[in-house]
């Protein structure tokens, strides 16, 4: 209990985030059905099945968190999908076990170009999503080489099997990240696309590996004519979301609470801001700028509104009707912080017809769920 602080004395008092609010970037608990009214009846574009229907399409990374619903919805559209894994000495990739059968695997190492040639000259895949990354930010700060080394030179040799191989190639995809934009003025957000207006400034070696994957799909469709297609995805949740990131570190505990496996909450930075987006609503996104060939266009793919952690558990602890005290254990904390990510959506709105279609309670209860229908995956840490 040394390293734990009542989350009350961590709190923050910004008066950015009050404007923010007034504005109607924040999500506040105590309005939650202000927040709410505005998902009511509201629609968003869907992939074109014809479009879709027996495309042969890669996905790196496919037994990931995104990457595994993104190939739920791929199949669902009636593709032929491929995906990379990562070898494991027990064959088994939980989020994408109920796939088994469907999707069409293939062990690599997206660093090897021998391999990721191999992959493409086999299967001339008509479109291409790059999920594959290191992407759990403190990883990047105790293994800085390692992440670098994978999510960049595994984007080069990506881009140069599409480059060998692009006969049939019509999209390929790069996940990118709203940690490019790291340390913005609190004055800049929510933020733009437009990089005179939200220069990058990322705060980690995982933002900084972005920005290079970015800048790398812009050089090959602009130097060799691939097809490109940018997304900068803020925060996307939901089932499956890993154990090690700050929604399924709340979801897990409010399950061990409603077990009685515990009675506190423990978290990070209570004061940071993130903008949430569902991670089925992400996917959409990138399928939907994939088909219509936005080519070397970045499109953040975001909700448009913030909360911060604290409020988020609070949103959490009100759904399940939870009194549980929270505290914030300083060893969570990172060493460089991004203390507020909100972005805005219009471009892919306006361009696109893209819209979040799920809320953020939609995010919690099913982060949840998920936890309740996989006890296997429960922890009982310290309190």
């Amino acid at each position: 209990m040394k390293n734990l602080i009542p989350i009350e004395k961590v709190i923050e008092e910004n008066p950015r985030v009050k404007e923010l609010e007034n504005q109607g970037f924040m999500i506040n608990p105590s309005k939650i059905s202000e927040y709410l009214d505005v998902f009511k009846n509201r629609k968003s574009a869907r992939p074109n099945k014809d479009y879709w229907k027996e495309r042969r399409v890669l996905i790196t990374g496919i037994s990931g968190f995104a990457g595994s619903h993104l190939a739920e919805e791929l199949l669902d559209l009636e593709c032929e999908v491929h995906g990379t894994i990562r070898r494991h000495a027990v064959p088994m990739h939980e989020n994408i076990e109920h796939l088994r059968g469907r999707v069409l695997l293939h062990e690599a190492d997206i660093t090897s170009v021998e391999r990721i040639f191999g992959i493409f000259e086999e299967i001339e895949p008509n479109a291409v999503f790059h999920l594959a990354a290191e992407s759990f930010i403190p990883t990047s700060f105790r293994e800085p080489a390692r992440v670098a080394h994978n999510n960049i030179i595994g984007t080069v040799k990506l881009f140069e099997a599409a480059r060998r191989y692009n006969s049939n190639l019509d999209s390929i995809q790069v996940a990118c990240s709203s940690e490019q934009y790291g340390l913005v003025d609190p004055n800049e957000v929510p933020v733009t696309e437009d990089i005179k207006k939200n220069p990058f400034r990322p705060r980690s070696v995982y933002g900084i590996s972005k920005c290079a994957s970015e800048q790398i799909a812009w050089l090959y469709h602009n130097s060799y004519g691939l097809p490109s297609i940018i997304t900068r995805g803020f925060n996307h949740e939901g089932p499956r979301r890993g154990i090690q990131f700050v929604t399924s570190v709340v979801h897990r505990q409010i399950v061990e609470i409603l077990n009685k496996l515990r009675e506190n909450i423990i978290i990070g930075n209570p004061n940071a801001i993130r903008d949430y987006t569902h991670v089925k609503d992400t996917i959409n996104a990138y399928i939907l700028v994939s088909e219509k060939k936005r080519y070397g266009e970045p499109y953040n793919v975001c909700s448009g509104k913030g909360i911060t952690i604290a409020n988020y558990v609070e949103l959490a602890k009100k759904i399940f009707n939870i009194s549980a005290d929270v505290f914030v254990d300083e060893n969570r904390l990172r060493p460089s912080e991004v203390p507020l990510l909100i972005g805005r959506n219009d471009k892919i709105t306006n361009d696109i017809g893209w819209r979040p279609i799920r809320s953020i309670i939609d995010i919690i209860k099913e982060g949840v769920k998920y936890f309740q229908d996989h006890p296997e995956q429960l922890g009982i840490e310290a309190h």
